[in-house]
């Protein structure tokens, strides 16, 4: 999930009030902008910015959005409808905090993981057990977080795994077909990409052919990593969506009462296709091309 607060000034002499958008949670690359949906005259009744809003009106109710569709994704649920009341220098406003859903990284059953001692199915991983980043460390699981998702009620665009297949990144990357969420980022080209962004429709497509019910599975290290997902550089879980979706969201809490927030990785992040590289893209393409013929109609 990520958490937005509006927080409203008071009125100035003109009557004019300022609202704010501020991230409270969740990933702080993501780009968010305000936007109008309503009949309001913007220079009349407010001015706008990225992340301010001015109001100074004698109508009554105004409506305006938090558009989600500034990461380059469109996606209806993820926009937000709040209202500001009363009347020029004499306004009534509250200030609300709004939850969005945010993009969940992680792994199909199956998925090899690389240990010390070799791979290991992703679902097998427990608490303790070590596990090899893909910069050569050895660390220890903190976490096995569990998220089951019925394809009955969910979003399938946001919710179907991605099929990265064998060789789509480069050479022997991944070494077997690579199916995670399509929020969860991949390391390509120095860049964390979602894998929602590198669906290409040749090499890098939306799994269809999966249960009605699945697991998805997470693995959560000390810090924000990348492990190593079918000879595949993929990240592990950072702590940017609310935990009490996860089946066993309770042991965590149990575990960890006092935990402190996970810090993101300073790496470029790509959330959409137009914001990965060009170069990337053309890469890709190519050898999806190359490896798995005509591109098909790219999913979402």
């Amino acid at each position: 999930m990520a958490n937005f607060a509006f927080t409203y000034s008071a009125p100035d002499a003109n009557g004019i009030v300022t609202v704010t958008v501020t991230r409270t949670g969740g990933r702080g690359k993501e780009p968010v902008t305000i936007a109008t949906s309503g009949t309001a005259t913007n220079g009349a009744d407010y001015s706008i910015s990225p992340t301010t809003l001015s109001f100074g009106t004698n109508s009554n109710v105004l409506t305006f959005t938090l558009d989600m569709s500034a990461d380059g994704i469109t996606e209806s649920p993820e926009t937000v409808t709040f209202s500001l009341t009363g009347a020029k220098g004499t306004p009534t406003y509250s200030t609300n905090t709004f939850t969005i859903t945010d993009a969940i990284e992680c792994f199909m059953p199956g998925t090899m993981i690389l240990t010390p001692s070799g791979e290991v199915a992703v679902e097998t991983l427990k608490i303790g057990d070590l596990v090899m980043t893909h910069d050569g460390r050895s660390e220890p699981v903190r976490w096995m977080g569990r998220h089951t998702v019925s394809t009955v009620f969910a979003d399938k665009l946001k919710t179907l795994p991605v099929r990265i297949k064998a060789g789509a990144l480069d050479d022997n990357v991944p070494s077997r077909d690579l199916l995670v969420s399509p929020g969860h980022a991949i390391l390509v080209d120095g860049a964390l990409v979602q894998a929602a962004a590198l669906i290409n429709g040749s090499s890098i497509i939306q799994e269809t052919d999966v249960p009605q019910v699945f697991t998805y599975h997470h693995v959560e290290l000390a810090d924000h990593s990348l492990i190593v997902a079918e000879n595949t550089p993929a990240e592990t879980f950072v702590d940017n969506v609310e935990r009490a979706r996860f089946d066993n969201a309770a042991e965590y809490a149990e575990l960890y009462p006092d935990a402190a927030p996970i810090a993101e990785m300073d790496l470029p992040l790509a959330m959409s296709q137009r914001q990965v590289a060009t170069a990337t893209r053309r890469r890709l393409g190519q050898r999806g091309v190359a490896l798995y013929g005509k591109a098909l109609a790219i999913a979402g």
